[in-house]
């Protein structure tokens, strides 16, 4: 067995083993609800704000350091009862970084939580003791330190959260957004980071940690929807204006369509920066993990409102019967003074990496356990048994993952981006080909993407619907 095997059976086997005892299934394993009602929004509306970034406690130009911590705290969620959750730095979102690419990220991360957790960056490329996973890294004790330091390689928005008991401990409230600006950013009259989660409350307020049939097959989805932390979220924008919303998808299980009712969006950045064609669509579809960079020109009569939708998405058992909710509402507010320059139509482009014959080959689906639970396997095995798939560095490969399961799947792969060539046979048109670390597998069929492997390592890839991950949907790449 690998060191990752082991280290990940030990805190299995003490933090973990309940998720496989939790929940029973019908007789086919499926959950056949739509999923929990969303609540409408409560409590008094709150405008949404730009994110404060931690201060930089460096002095060195070029360098940006932040201190981070893991703690308790408490918080109130729409009219339900102040709940206990868990923050980086007393947060919900946690700690909101800013940084510009080239520059040297530094976190001094403290653990004050009362069990061990790690800090995992999502889409960053680091080098691989720095990604946060058990792979490579002893998880931070209660009461413990670790130094994370790297180079922001690549501009964009990625986020960061904990890579052990994350289905839990990210439902709890661990997570945060990293934003590396470019050297140039495209113009607009409002930016905001969004980050777009769910929360399931109990009904004394708490956040539900159960594991019910339902959370089991699609991952726990809460039944108040949140933006930056906040159920019924305000957004003042000029009328006429640019507006730029970047959108990071950090919910256990939940999809989300966002539609801007009477709008057309301009997607301009994908996971890995910007997209080289910029196009123009009426939803954005965000699986877990997910990031999409948008502008808009806001229309309408001064003081009216727009309702922002989360529209329904049919990802697998019948979970597209839901209906649409409201996500947060924009307010039109004093006219922009001149007319709105045109949106972007071009980035730069990014290098194609050649294809090839498909090296490797993964098959995801579910199957039953011994205890008759339903567990979520690649090639017919659950994590930590898995064989790890060794590949030389500096190596151009072109994987398929196919998806046996009645479900879609969001592959994301650690460490790299990789461009998706094909999904279930159909090509990528040319202005398509975007740098992508998180893809929709659709059920029944498969995605084709080529990588290259240039940071020598043990990386993770995995289902990011968090339960499935932890009941086993999850492998190792060796990068030697």
């Amino acid at each position: 067995m690998s060191s990752i095997a082991r280290l990940t059976s030990v805190v299995a086997l003490s933090l973990g083993a309940v998720l496989l005892a939790c929940g029973a299934s019908d007789e086919h394993g499926h959950a056949h609800q739509p999923g929990p009602v969303v609540a409408p929004p409560t409590g008094a509306e709150a405008e949404l704000e730009a994110l404060v970034p931690v201060p930089n406690k460096s002095q060195t130009p070029g360098v940006v350091e932040v201190d981070l911590e893991a703690k308790l705290g408490r918080k109130v969620y729409g009219d339900a009862p102040e709940t206990e959750v868990w923050t980086y730095n007393g947060t919900v979102p946690g700690a909101f970084l800013d940084a510009k690419v080239g520059d040297r990220l530094v976190v001094n991360f403290k653990n004050a939580l009362p069990e061990p957790t790690t800090v995992h960056w999502h889409g960053v490329r680091l080098p691989a003791a720095m990604d946060g996973t058990l792979a490579m890294q002893q998880p931070v004790p209660a009461g413990g330190t670790f130094r994370y330091e790297f180079v922001l390689k690549d501009a964009g928005l990625f986020w960061f959260h904990p890579h052990m008991r994350s289905d839990i401990q990210v439902q709890k409230g661990l997570y945060g957004a990293l934003r590396v600006r470019a050297a140039s950013e495209p113009e607009s009259d409002v930016e905001r980071v969004l980050v777009l989660d769910d929360i399931k409350l109990e009904r004394d307020g708490r956040v539900s940690e159960t594991l019910d049939d339902n959370s089991r097959m699609m991952g726990r989805e809460g039944n108040t929807l949140l933006v930056n932390g906040t159920s019924n979220a305000r957004l003042t924008v000029p009328t006429g204006g640019v507006v730029r919303l970047r959108l990071v998808n950090v919910a256990n299980g939940r999809f989300f369509k966002v539609r801007v009712p009477g709008h057309t969006l301009r997607v301009i950045g994908s996971d890995g920066g910007f997209v080289p064609r910029p196009y123009d669509t009426e939803t954005v579809l965000m699986s877990p993990g997910e990031r999409y960079d948008v502008l808009f020109v806001a229309k309408g009569a001064e003081g009216s409102e727009i309702t922002v939708m989360n529209e329904p998405h049919e990802r697998g058992h019948e979970s597209g019967m839901r209906p649409a909710s409201p996500l947060m509402k924009l307010r039109l507010g004093a006219p922009r003074a001149t007319p709105a320059p045109p949106l972007p139509d071009a980035f730069a482009p990014i290098e194609r990496l050649p294809e090839g014959p498909v090296a490797h080959t993964v098959t995801l689906d579910e199957k039953p356990n011994a205890n008759g639970d339903y567990v979520f396997t690649i090639d017919g095995k659950t994590f930590p048994d898995v064989p790890p798939i060794v590949i030389p560095n500096g190596q151009v490969r072109v994987w398929e993952v196919k998806n046996d399961s009645d479900m879609e799947h969001p592959f994301h792969l650690h460490g790299f981006f990789f461009q998706v060539l094909a999904r279930s046979g159909v090509a990528t048109p040319a202005d398509r080909l975007l740098w992508k670390d998180t893809e929709i597998v659709p059920s029944k069929g498969s995605i084709r993407f080529v990588a290259r492997f240039d940071e020598p390592g043990s990386w993770m890839y995995h289902c990011h619907i968090l339960e499935h991950g932890e009941l086993g949907m999850m492998g190792e790449i060796k990068v030697q």
